[in-house]
């Protein structure tokens, strides 16, 4: 799961950057779980603009085959007093994820495996 959000022109980037805590504490409670931070992205830019939105797994962020993004835009918007606040969700990880030195779920714990 993942966060993230276009502010117009007329914006700061602090107005996109406001929202991460409410929008990740509604994801969490909208799923009913979700242990890891959710990852978030934000960028000021006109209408149309695109933003990569990062992903991650939503009980461990470690976890390798989770690791990845999707392109978000709307062609008309932000206009430049708007926001465009993003959700982002998948199903599972990467198909045929191979990534070495990712972990599992099964790693957390384990000496020498991040917390």
């Amino acid at each position: 799961y993942g966060k993230g959000a276009i502010v117009g022109t007329a914006g700061e980037i602090e107005h996109g950057a406001m929202w991460h805590i409410p929008g990740g504490g509604g994801m969490r409670a909208a799923i009913g779980r979700g242990e890891a931070i959710v990852p978030s992205t934000k960028k000021v830019g006109p209408p149309g603009s695109r933003l990569d939105v990062p992903l991650t797994h939503l009980e461990w962020s470690y976890v390798g085959s989770h690791y990845d993004s999707i392109e978000v835009g709307v062609p008309d918007s932000p206009r430049p007093d708007e926001l465009v606040l993003i959700l982002a969700m998948s199903i599972g990880g990467r198909v045929n994820a191979r990534l070495a030195g990712g972990f599992n779920l099964n790693d957390r714990g384990q000496d020498g495996v991040p917390v």
